[in-house]
């Protein structure tokens, strides 16, 4: 069936998607859609062929409750991703568990304890057939997929919440305590540690993950500074202000994003910028504010921020289009499959837009919103998010 919200009529039901859209946009939502033609939702272009859509673009396959919370519960949040292993989805929650399902059917194969909640984003290191996921208690985890053994743990200092990054031989991750760690990956020992001093008074929540590109590893720090360390050593190669005129909220917690020559990260308050990544030189700065999710398509940037929305930008640092998302939340990086772009909403649901042009296509809101990035499966199509009512959902895009 298609994944429209569970509170929708029969009648509506059985609408087209463009009917169904009007008819829900009189009644009380927790989400409110800018679309097209409207305010900061207008479309400033299209720059790729036009796309035939399908009338529900993503259907509900099986969904599994993974850490249950009562009705009496204001605000739950569930912001782990998991990592995909052949035909099992691995998976940590704030229950403090990591499970392992069957993907084409939900099924739990296993079920284990360790110690602290998750909230980040799990990976996959296919050479050694382990997945690292971290902890709010700051201890980084390297589980083996089949039975949930524990092959080694690290225990650091600060909740971990971005993806590791899996070298040759190091795996490297970051900390809300303005750390990034290499360890030996087989092991779980120590290589290198660099770290910033926290800035005083506020800061925004989260934190950069590391990103390697050749024999550098690249990330952003709550100081406002992204930083370029040699990736077998840790040394400083260099270190850049990303904080423009700001001296408050210059946090540098988007991920680096690599293309070409540049990486590309984000401050809170100075906006987006590219860099020369031989030596951290700014070739150009757009001013997004509360920019804090970057994802490099095939042919161009994509940047969400909880004001101004979801913004296309090509690599010269020209806007293609907008898509403002009002009341959606913090939204997570936008990942491009097929025609489309998926991405959540801290406040509302799954989002897919066309990717040409911005256009929303459908919202799948199950309730209570979703802080969890989507985990992707593009060969079979296949999306599984975890929702903040603490529910797993396996959904099937079509196109």
């Amino acid at each position: 069936m298609t994944a429209w919200p569970r509170w929708a009529t029969s009648s509506e039901r059985s609408m087209s998607f463009p009917r169904k859209l009007a008819a829900w946009a009189g009644r009380t939502l927790s989400l409110f859609l800018v679309l097209d033609g409207c305010g900061s939702g207008a479309l400033h272009r299209a720059t790729e062929a036009r796309h035939e859509y399908p009338a529900g673009v993503v259907q509900m396959r099986w969904r599994m409750v993974i850490h249950s919370y009562s009705a009496s519960e204001a605000q739950p949040e569930e912001c782990a991703t998991g990592a995909l292993v052949d035909s099992r989805i691995i998976l940590g929650s704030r229950a403090g568990r990591v499970a392992a399902m069957d993907t084409a059917s939900g099924r739990l194969i296993w079920s284990v304890p360790i110690a602290g909640g998750v909230d980040g984003e799990a990976r996959f290191d296919q050479a050694r057939g382990q997945v690292y996921l971290g902890t709010d208690d700051g201890i980084l985890y390297a589980i083996d997929p089949q039975d949930g053994t524990t092959r080694w743990s690290y225990k650091g200092k600060g909740a971990v919440e971005r993806q590791p990054e899996v070298g040759a031989a190091l795996v490297y991750f970051a900390s809300a305590a303005n750390r990034v760690v290499a360890l030996e990956a087989a092991t779980g020992k120590k290589r290198w540690q660099y770290e910033r001093d926290t800035p005083e008074g506020f800061s925004i929540h989260g934190h950069a993950g590391p990103r390697l590109g050749g024999d550098v590893i690249y990330t952003g720090f709550d100081d406002g500074y992204l930083v370029a360390l040699g990736a077998e050593t840790g040394e400083l190669r260099w270190a850049r202000s990303l904080a423009a005129a700001s001296d408050q909220f210059v946090d540098v917690d988007s991920t680096p994003v690599l293309r070409e020559d540049l990486v590309v990260a984000a401050s809170y308050s100075g906006g987006l910028y590219a860099l020369r990544a031989k030596d951290g030189e700014v070739v150009w700065r757009m001013g997004v504010e509360g920019a804090v999710a970057i994802r490099a398509g095939a042919t161009r940037l994509y940047v969400a921020s909880p004001r101004d929305g979801l913004a296309a930008v090509t690599m010269q640092g020209r806007i293609e289009w907008r898509q403002g998302l009002a009341q959606a939340g913090d939204l997570t990086p936008p990942q491009e499959v097929g025609p489309y772009l998926i991405f959540t909403g801290g406040r509302s649901g799954l989002f897919v837009v066309d990717r040409s042009t911005g256009q929303l296509l459908q919202v799948f809101d199950p309730g209570r919103g979703m802080c969890a990035a989507p985990l992707l499966d593009a060969e079979r199509r296949e999306i599984y998010v975890l929702a903040n009512s603490g529910t797993l959902y396996a959904l099937s895009l079509i196109w």
